[in-house]
C-alpha cells in the first residue's frame, strides 16, 4: 500500500529541527568556540538587515553595539567558558543602518565528549516592548512615590494645623467660660440664668471639642496618649461622669451598676473621658424611651465597663469602622460633633493596654471597654 505524499511531506516538517530554527520568530546564531558565525537564522538576518553571506565568518561581538560588546568579551564570554551557559542578558544589537535594537540574549557552549568546545550557540529575544513596559513601569513607580510623598506632607500639615488650632482655640474659650462665671453671680432673671447655662453648656461642649482634636492630634502625629498612671478607687470616677451627664440630658435615665472594690492602675482623668464620651453617645444615639445602662466590674484581672442603650441597632458594616476618625452612625447621625469621640475613646483604651468594643442588636447596643487591673 502506498502513503500519501502530502502526508509524508508534513511529517518530515515537523520532525525537522533544522526547518524550525530557520523560520522561527526568535533569532538564532551559532558561532565557533572563538567566536565567528558559523549559522544564523533568517529571523535574526531580517532584523539586522544582513544578507547571510555578509555575517558567516565574522565575530559575534560586531553584531553588539560598543557597550554590548565590551561586556560580551569582558564578561559574557568568560561565562560561557566558566559555567557553560547564561540566560536572558539584557544586550543591543548594532543594525546595517547604524540603529540599535534591545535584545535579550541566551547562551550555552557545546563540548565534545573530551569536553573540548565544539561551538556556542546563541537565542536572542526582541526585547523593544519589554523595554517600553519597563521604562513604563519606572516612570509610574517615580510619580506613585512622588504622589506618596505628597500626601504624607500634606497629612502632616494637616494635622499640625489641627493642633495649633485647638491649641489656640483654648485661649478665647477660656474668657468666655470666665465671663460666664462671672454673669451668672449677677444674673437675677430667670431669662439672663437660662442665657448664662446655655453660654456655659455650650463653652463645656466646645472644651470637649477641642480636647477630642487636640487628641487626635497626637495620635496621628505619633506623639500618641500621655497618661498619668495611678492606683485609684474608680467608683467616684463613674459617679461623677454619670451625675454630670444626667444634669446635660435631665430627661434622661442613667442607671449605674459597680461591683469594683480595689484599686485600678490607670489614668483617671482619660477613663472619665472615656465613660463620658460612651455615655454622650449612648444618650445621643440611643432610644429616649430607654435608659442607658453603666455597669462596672473586675474579672480574672481584667477591668470591664460596659456601656449599653436601647433603640435602633447600629448596621454592621457601620460598626466595622465605628472606631475610625470622623465617622458617625449612619442612621441617626449627630447633630454635632465631629465624629472623634469613639476614635479617641478606642485610642485611651488601647493606651490602657486594653481594647473597646461593640456589638448591636435589635434589643441592645452595648460598648465595653476592658483593661488590665495593672499596668505593667
Amino acid at each position: 500500500m502506498s502513503s500519501d505524499p502530502k502526508k509524508n511531506n508534513s511529517s518530515d516538517l515537523e520532525n525537522n529541527f533544522e526547518d524550525f530554527l530557520e523560520h522561527s520568530l526568535s533569532g538564532y546564531i551559532s558561532t565557533s568556540p572563538r567566536g565567528e558565525i558559523i549559522r544564523i537564522n533568517s529571523k535574526l538576518l531580517e532584523w539586522l538587515g544582513y544578507n547571510k553571506e555578509d555575517l558567516i565568518g565574522k565575530r559575534m561581538s560586531s553584531l553588539l553595539a560598543m557597550g554590548s560588546r565590551i561586556f560580551y568579551e569582558t564578561h559574557l564570554s568568560p561565562l560561557l567558558k566558566l559555567q557553560g551557559s547564561f540566560e536572558e542578558v539584557a544586550a543591543e544589537l548594532l543594525l546595517k543602518d547604524g540603529k540599535k535594537l534591545p535584545v535579550l540574549l541566551n547562551g550555552y557552549i557545546r563540548n565534545d565528549e573530551h569536553n573540548k568546545p565544539l561551538f556556542i550557540r546563541l537565542n536572542v529575544y526582541r526585547a523593544t516592548d519589554r523595554k517600553v513596559y519597563e521604562e513604563n513601569l519606572r516612570l509610574a513607580v517615580i510619580d506613585a512615590e512622588k504622589t506618596l510623598l505628597k500626601e504624607r506632607e500634606l497629612s502632616t500639615l494637616r494635622e499640625q494645623f489641627i493642633a495649633v488650632l485647638g491649641h489656640d482655640l483654648r485661649n478665647p474659650l477660656g474668657a468666655i467660660k470666665s465671663g460666664a462665671s462671672l454673669l451668672a453671680r449677677s444674673a437675677s432673671s430667670d431669662r439672663d440664668k437660662t442665657i448664662v447655662g446655655m453660654i456655659k453648656k455650650s463653652s463645656l461642649r466646645m472644651e470637649e471639642l477641642i480636647a477630642n482634636v487636640m487628641d487626635f492630634a497626637r495620635v496621628r502625629l505619633g506623639g500618641g496618649l500621655s497618661l498619668d498612671l495611678k492606683d485609684v478607687f474608680i467608683e467616684p470616677i463613674i459617679l461623677h461622669v454619670t451625675e454630670e451627664l444626667r444634669i446635660t440630658f435631665p430627661e434622661r435615665i442613667v442607671t449605674v451598676d459597680f461591683e469594683v472594690k480595689k484599686t485600678i492602675n490607670c489614668d483617671a482623668d482619660r477613663i472619665s473621658q472615656l465613660l463620658s464620651n460612651l455615655v454622650a453617645n449612648a444618650l445621643t444615639h440611643g432610644s429616649p424611651h430607654e435608659p442607658v445602662k453603666v455597669i462596672a466590674k473586675i474579672e480574672l484581672d481584667y477591668f470591664e465597663l460596659t456601656v449599653s442603650n436601647g433603640g435602633k441597632p447600629i448596621p454592621q458594616d457601620a460598626i466595622e469602622t465605628l472606631f475610625e476618625p470622623f465617622t458617625r452612625e449612619a442612621n441617626t447621625p449627630s447633630q454635632q460633633g465631629l465624629g472623634l469621640g469613639l476614635y479617641i475613646a478606642s485610642q485611651i483604651a488601647l493606651a490602657h493596654g486594653g481594647n473597646l468594643t461593640a456589638t448591636s442588636n435589635t434589643t441592645e447596643t452595648c460598648f465595653t471597654f476592658r483593661m488590665p487591673v495593672y499596668l505593667s
